[in-house]
């Protein structure tokens, strides 16, 4: 029984770090009630509207964003009462560190 426990145990653990490993980085923001979607303008050109979540938050997937600084702006938008003023947001993507120090040994 112990065992079992402890090969149980393992397996969630293992779970949860693949699921870590694969997570996208997100943009989010608090429930907004009333918010149907967000508008998103990236470095004062494109423009995303983003649908809300069912709460009224906002889950945007940043994992396809080109390395360098972005500047964002990030309107909720309603149906009914158009959009808010935009709030602005600043994020950098880091490069990926080149592998030093590669070699062969005996």
């Amino acid at each position: 029984m112990k065992q079992w426990k402890l090969t149980v145990g393992f397996a969630v653990v293992l779970l949860n770090l693949f699921t870590l490993c694969f997570a996208a980085p997100f943009l989010v923001c608090d429930p907004q009630t009333g918010v149907d979607s967000y508008n998103i303008v990236e470095n004062v050109t494109q423009l995303t509207q983003v649908p809300a979540q069912a709460d009224g938050s906002l889950r945007w997937d940043l994992a396809s964003v080109t390395v360098g600084q972005h500047n964002l702006t990030v309107s909720a938008c309603s149906a009914v009462w158009g959009c808010t003023a935009a709030v602005p947001f600043v994020y950098e993507r880091p490069a990926l560190v080149l592998p030093a120090g590669i070699r062969l040994t005996p």
